[in-house]
């Protein structure tokens, strides 16, 4: 939360660097959708090579995680704030950018079963494990790099239209794992071997390290 304020607060701040910026019609509002989410952004021209951006998004979306014979339901949470500076090296609508997205980057895991299921290395029954719950958190700030293609303060029109292709590295997913409601939830013998499923689930999503970003997006000038 202090880092999202802190965030806001550089925004903010971004946004203020020129005090003519509206008036010279060097101010745009962006909305977007991509991987990242739905998107709301501002955005200032300081020249007709370098722009700021900042603004949020939001993305929530369920997919299961497999790990040998356990499916896990995962609940994906990616929200918060980013900031860029994307640089016009041809002066053009052509950029190449970089900054950094704020923010919660989080998988909620449950498990549930009928029949019993190897954890770790030992096979339980489902009156022993009773309910597998868990979550997976990445890095609070990652890093972002991209390039892309935005028109918004090309020519003197109002509209602009954008397209962006990078990637965020969110860093190794940290994997918390409990038992709840089995037999031996709490006891030494599953809590070992829960320790073990981790590392299987870590290694399961080491693909969402570096997060791809595709993003479209619609501005209006000021």
């Amino acid at each position: 939360m202090i880092r999202n304020i802190k965030a806001a607060a550089l925004l903010l701040a971004a946004m203020s660097l020129s005090g003519t910026a509206i008036a010279e019609r060097n101010f745009a509002l962006t909305g977007g959708v991509g991987t990242a989410g739905g998107t709301a952004e501002a955005q200032i021209r300081l020249n007709d090579w370098v722009q700021l951006r900042a603004g949020g998004n939001y993305l929530a979306f369920d997919e299961d995680v497999d790990v040998d014979d356990i499916t896990y339901e995962g609940e994906l949470d990616l929200s918060g704030l980013g900031a860029f500076v994307d640089v016009h090296p041809l002066g053009g609508s052509f950029f190449v950018s970089g900054g950094a997205m704020s923010g919660s980057k989080s998988i909620d895991l449950t498990a549930s079963s009928t029949l019993p299921i190897e954890i770790g290395g030992v096979t339980f029954t489902p009156e022993q494990y009773g309910q597998l719950e868990g979550d997976v958190s990445f890095d609070d700030v990652a890093p972002f790099a991209g390039v892309g293609f935005d028109t918004t303060f090309q020519g003197d029109g109002h509209w602009g239209f954008s397209l962006m292709a990078g990637a965020a590295l969110f860093g190794s997913g940290d994997v918390s794992l409990e038992s709840v409601g089995g037999t031996l939830s709490g006891q030494p013998a599953l809590e070992a071997e829960l320790e073990a499923e981790e590392q299987k689930i870590e290694d399961e999503i080491e693909d969402y390290e570096l997060y791809p970003v595709l993003q479209v997006g619609l501005s209006y000038r000021f």
